[in-house]
């Protein structure tokens, strides 16, 4: 967890306390069979690829801004945006394999102001900077290098949220599923299914942050045809993770981004570089993250044929022996939305059609189809609020909006709210 919002950072850290553990960022890119620090190091950079291609990377960057520089340059797309500011040939080395890997289209399909939120203020000339003068204190946010962590793991934090909602009367549903919600006069009326009985709640105002059409599904009131139609374009990218517990410390880093397009695996991390107390002693959970579409084939496997792939991969990496003492799988379903070039015109159909629904806001990274971080969704939803308590006028969409980072400080109302 890390941010610029000074708000979201005191609110982590007020939940987590003492249980908030403060880590140094190491991360590294698997490519070629050999490993480049994250951020740049050109010293690194310039061994690993050779001298040769460091010249063919250096001169195809400056090609690059020279093209930029004479507004040659027409940014319409992902590749587009990364080749504008690094340049061809560290686009093709770098960015292109990982990234059609973890999106599951071609670079030229993807949106570029995805590329703008992701690598927010970052080129190769700002990558080199603060590799040699890594004190600076206006470090893009891609670059930074200390980051908080739950000490027992991300889900730590939601369970002192649902104790402190406990202890101050409010409610927390869980194991529960929503079949419907209907629109009635000023009231959203919600249906659902806990332990297969089912309850209703009448709401005032109803929050959602699953994905858009899963919602549009099962919402009653009559939905427009062209809402329908803009939430079934939307695409998503599910997400695998392969847990693999073994019994020899691999690496030190917190993720290893496996660039090797040999691999069809996207990243791998250790949980006990995040937190000594993630794992007994001399036990090192690692996770092997996937992502594929809903119809791609490793989505249905048995969780047994997924960790023996997973684990043959693990194996082509680390040519180390070590002994397997837990495995298992998790899935996520829709968990990144997929930002293809274009997607702005359905979203804005769906927003349009929300605007009109007084007590229904979108809120979350599924639900607004945003690629947002952490920090960004939390922010979605304290603004949300927010504006239902009275206490501003804010436009939860316009978190994290563009390139830049949104995330000063709201100025407060006169009564400290």
């Amino acid at each position: 967890f890390f941010t610029k919002n000074e708000e979201v950072y005191n609110l982590f850290i007020k939940m987590l306390g003492d249980d908030a553990v403060k880590v140094n960022r190491k991360t590294r890119i698997l490519f070629k069979n050999s490993y480049f620090d994250y951020p740049l190091s050109p010293v690194n950079a310039l061994f690993g690829l050779g001298i040769f291609e460091s010249i063919q990377i250096g001169f195809s960057y400056i090609f690059a801004r020279i093209k930029s520089y004479l507004r040659l340059s027409r940014i319409e797309n992902f590749e587009d945006w990364v080749v504008d500011k690094f340049g061809r040939k560290l686009f093709n080395n770098f960015f292109k394999n990982y990234t059609e890997k973890v999106w599951g289209i071609d670079c030229k399909l993807i949106g570029k102001d995805w590329a703008a939120q992701r690598i927010k203020g970052l080129s190769l000339s700002t990558a080199i900077k603060f590799a040699i003068f890594p004190n600076s204190k206006k470090r893009p946010k891609t670059l930074i290098d200390v980051f908080y962590y739950p000490r027992l793991g991300a889900g730590m934090l939601w369970e002192k949220f649902e104790e402190y909602l406990n202890a101050n009367g409010v409610p927390v549903v869980k194991n529960s599923f929503v079949t419907h919600v209907q629109e009635m006069e000023d009231k959203q009326v919600l249906t659902y299914l806990e332990k297969n009985q089912e309850k209703i709640i009448s709401a005032d105002h109803i929050l959602f942050s699953n994905p858009l059409l899963d919602f549009i599904k099962f919402y009653k009131t009559t939905v427009p045809e062209k809402v329908i139609s803009a939430a079934k374009n939307l695409e998503y990218r599910n997400h695998i993770s392969v847990h693999i517990t073994v019994d020899k410390k691999l690496f030190d880093d917190n993720w290893i981004y496996i660039h090797s397009p040999t691999l069809k695996m996207a990243r791998i991390a250790d949980f006990t570089n995040f937190s000594t107390e993630m794992s007994k002693e001399g036990e090192y959970p690692l996770t092997l993250e996937y992502f594929c579409f809903e119809e791609d084939k490793i989505w249905s496997q048995d969780n047994s044929e997924i960790i023996a792939f997973g684990l043959k991969e693990l194996k082509s990496i680390f040519n180390e022996k070590f002994t397997v003492i837990h495995s298992d799988v998790s899935r996520n379903s829709k968990a990144y939305p997929v930002i293809k070039t274009g997607y702005e015109k359905d979203i804005n159909i769906i927003k349009n059609w929300l605007s009109t629904k007084e007590n229904l806001t979108a809120i979350g990274r599924s639900g607004m189809f945003k690629y947002n971080n952490q920090d960004h969704a939390m922010a979605t939803g304290i603004y949300a609020v927010r504006n239902l308590l009275g206490e501003g006028n804010y436009d939860p969409w316009e978190v994290n909006v563009d390139g830049e980072y949104h995330e000063e400080v709201l100025k407060t109302n006169t009564d400290g709210k």
